[in-house]
């Protein structure tokens, strides 16, 4: 997964998105019990970017903590390694539904599809499982997760997707299956070889996701350890309560924003 396109992700979820969640999350990490028990013990504070593709969050968060990346992907962590060469980074190839990073974190963020792309049940809940067990006491859990109407909006009449670059383009389809929540994205992209206006190379990727809704979410949170939990339906100021309208189902979103505390 994500193989010739790690060389060009970040054309496709752009810095804007990791500066919001910054902004979004940072206010409760400063607050919490996690980062007054890293205080004192006189360590600075760790967190954790799982899913963290080619490093843009992790690189943000590392202005203010030590981080950890974790990423599945060699090609993803290649240029997470080339990008951000921060001296407070650790990166690890790694499947996040096994973490194990020898240490406590006092967040943990799971951003932009990550837990979309956990397609089997039994290794979303070992993620959320793992990610309790990693958190300190008082730490939080930060996730976004894609839902059924993003792909009923977008791709109910089977569109395809156009980007153009300097570079070259990307095309690309997708299949949503609501009854299994199976998502495939088909991706074709046409680099320009040598210069060469004439000339492209043509790469084809598949792209698999997984619809979780959020029954399926609140039970995997819960049998982890997670009864503090809060969905917000954008990356608004948390202590901002008017984020969810009541004639809507949380299942209705496009998107939506998971916090969990670890008691």
């Amino acid at each position: 997964m994500y193989n010739f396109i790690s060389n060009y992700y970040d054309m496709l979820f752009p810095h804007e998105v990791y500066v919001e969640w910054k902004c979004f999350a940072r206010p409760i990490i400063q607050k919490s019990r996690a980062i007054q028990a890293f205080k004192e013990r006189k360590e600075k504070t760790l967190v954790v970017d799982a899913g963290c593709g080619s490093g843009e969050l992790a690189a943000i968060l590392a202005t203010y903590y030590d981080v950890i990346g974790i990423d599945i992907s060699s090609d993803m962590l290649a240029q997470a390694v080339e990008k951000h060469p921060e001296n407070n980074i650790t990166w690890v190839c790694q499947d996040i539904s096994k973490m194990e990073i020898g240490s406590s974190a006092a967040a943990i963020f799971a951003t932009t599809d990550t837990l979309n792309h956990i397609t089997n049940k039994n290794k979303l809940f070992a993620f959320f499982k793992r990610a309790y067990d990693t958190l300190e006491s008082g730490g939080f859990l930060f996730f976004d997760v894609v839902m059924p109407s993003f792909f009923k909006n977008n791709y109910s009449r089977g569109e395809c997707s156009f980007e153009d670059f300097d570079w070259g383009s990307f095309f690309w389809t997708c299949e949503f299956l609501e009854r299994s929540g199976k998502v495939t994205y088909n991706i074709t992209a046409f680099e320009r070889c040598n210069d060469k206006e004439e000339l492209y190379k043509r790469y084809d990727e598949e792209v698999s996701e997984r619809i979780w809704s959020t029954s399926v979410l609140r039970e995997g949170l819960t049998k982890a350890g997670f009864f503090n939990f809060t969905i917000y339906d954008d990356l608004r100021h948390p202590f901002e309560f008017a984020y969810l309208y009541p004639e809507k189902a949380l299942d209705d979103y496009d998107r939506l924003y998971f916090i969990c505390e670890k008691p």
